[in-house]
């Protein structure tokens, strides 16, 4: 039986922090640092407020944003810091494994799939479209070389949420990447540059567009403008430079992510179905 949590968000007492919320949060560091899984080279997830259980964060850096931030909503189960489904949840999962509970990049691969599997139960070769799949499961079971902690799917990942999180430029993750690979064993699956492992991540990726913005933020370059070279208001060029094949560099790009595929995502993804009601 899970222990009474109402304690996370009782942070302060009047106008400051309170005894018994600093001695819990040590409490939880102390369980999220003996599980393996959750905290890699002495970091672990933020589940701060601001950060949401999305960068990893030095285990001091956690606890002084967690007195000055408080947990993020609703977090009472601590799954992103090794503990288990509910037994409610276990049952209703059916055929998810205390191994798979137990690794967040295989429920992160089977969420974004809509299905699970396990690659022992695999006698033939997989109909293409969930060879893909597949290949994520294994880098994310698999040792990044033996006697690692990390598997591939767990060291691209991180590596991409370093990217985004400090908005490094390609080259620089490429350079990083490659000492990474200096650094692993020769038999290592570690690639040497970001270019290379990162495809392994676009099966996680949502259906999504780019699209052309002009410079000074005007108009998109969409429908029937999909085709002009400048923008018909400031008359500021699309392009910045032409491209070593040829093809014209754009200023702006916009992401668009259709809503449909989102909420698909939102309702086969285990930790937001129920709130999708």
């Amino acid at each position: 039986m899970r222990d009474n949590r109402e304690w996370m968000y009782n942070r302060l007492e009047g106008k400051f922090l309170s005894p018994t919320f600093a001695n819990k949060v040590g409490e939880f560091i102390a369980f999220a640092t003996t599980k393996d899984n959750f905290v890699l080279d002495g970091m672990m997830k933020c589940p701060c407020a601001k950060c949401r259980n999305i960068p990893y964060q030095d285990i001091d850096t956690v606890k002084e944003h967690l007195y000055k931030f408080g947990f993020k909503p609703n977090y009472f189960q601590w799954v992103y810091h090794g503990e288990l489904h509910s037994q409610k949840n276990s049952q209703s999962s059916g055929s998810t494994s205390t191994e798979d509970a137990s690794n967040p990049y295989i429920s992160m691969v089977q969420d974004a799939f809509a299905q699970e599997g396990h690659l022992e139960d695999i006698e033939e070769e997989p109909h293409p479209s969930f060879k893909k799949f597949f290949d994520m499961l294994k880098a994310a079971q698999d040792p990044l070389y033996d006697g690692s902690k990390l598997s591939l799917l767990a060291a691209v990942v991180r590596l991409a949420n370093i990217k985004c999180e400090y908005n490094i430029p390609i080259k620089g993750v490429d350079d990083v990447a490659s000492l990474m690979r200096d650094m692993c064993p020769d038999e290592s699956k570690m690639s040497d540059s970001f270019s290379k492992t990162k495809k392994l991540l676009a099966g996680l990726e949502l259906p999504h567009q780019r699209i052309h913005v002009c410079p000074n933020g005007c108009m998109l370059f969409w429908k029937e403008h999909k085709d002009l070279k400048e923008c018909l208001y400031c008359k500021e060029s699309r392009y910045k430079t032409i491209r070593e094949n040829g093809n014209y560099s754009p200023h702006c790009v916009l992401i668009y992510f259709p809503i449909g595929p989102r909420l698909q995502r939102l309702y086969e993804t285990k930790s937001t179905a129920e709130k999708m009601r």
